[in-house]
């Protein structure tokens, strides 16, 4: 039985990623996933339930494509040049890289569902949380070895630092100079994080 709801649920995921949520048509996703309706009801409620999930599970597999190499590399760091490096590559490979740029897009599209369909918010937001908490983190590792400005607020930066970067998504069609955008922003990434 937990097949048949992940065939749905891998369904609805493709689904998504071609259609959108207002694009995506139950009988499409029922004939691909070789479901019948009465299995849509019983493992999801509705079809907003099973869009929901479906967003909610391509955030997290968004979260885990994620290289969680550079966290490792956050805690090498020893000086604040050496950490201040690092934040201003991973702005660059943030808004440069194909697979992130494709993610962060994937990002905005889920956010600007879940404003407008309450059933994804929760889960959404849990799912956000741990991306913002891991961004806290590294500010923290850099706080612990006082190379990053003790009083500032991790937590806050980390959601600041994210919608920054997200914020990039809805700006790079109409200011497509990227290394002018990144001079701006990495100045100003950096600029929080300067010890006083």
């Amino acid at each position: 039985m937990a097949a048949g709801r992940e065939l749905l649920l891998n369904a609805a995921v493709r689904s998504l990623e071609i259609n959108g949520w207002d694009g995506s048509q139950i009988v499409e996703i029922l004939d691909e996933a070789h479901a019948s309706r009465s299995s849509l009801y019983h493992f999801f409620g509705s079809r907003e339930g099973l869009l929901a999930a479906a967003t909610a599970e391509r955030y997290r597999r968004l979260l885990l494509k994620e290289n969680t190499a550079h966290v490792k590399t956050a805690s090498d760091c020893q000086t604040t040049e050496e950490f201040f490096g690092y934040v201003a590559e991973q702005v660059v490979r943030t808004v440069t890289d194909p697979e992130s740029i494709r993610a962060r897009h994937a990002r905005v599209a889920m956010g600007a569902d879940a404003l407008i369909h309450e059933e994804l918010r929760i889960d959404l937001v849990q799912r956000q949380q741990r991306f913002l908490d891991a961004i806290a983190d590294i500010v923290r590792v850099g706080q612990a070895k006082k190379i990053v400005r003790q009083e500032l607020d991790a937590m806050a930066y980390a959601a600041w630092l994210h919608g920054t970067l997200l914020g990039r998504t809805l700006t790079e069609t109409a200011f497509e100079d990227t290394s002018r955008w990144l001079e701006v922003a990495i100045e100003a990434v950096l600029a929080p994080l300067r010890p006083r």
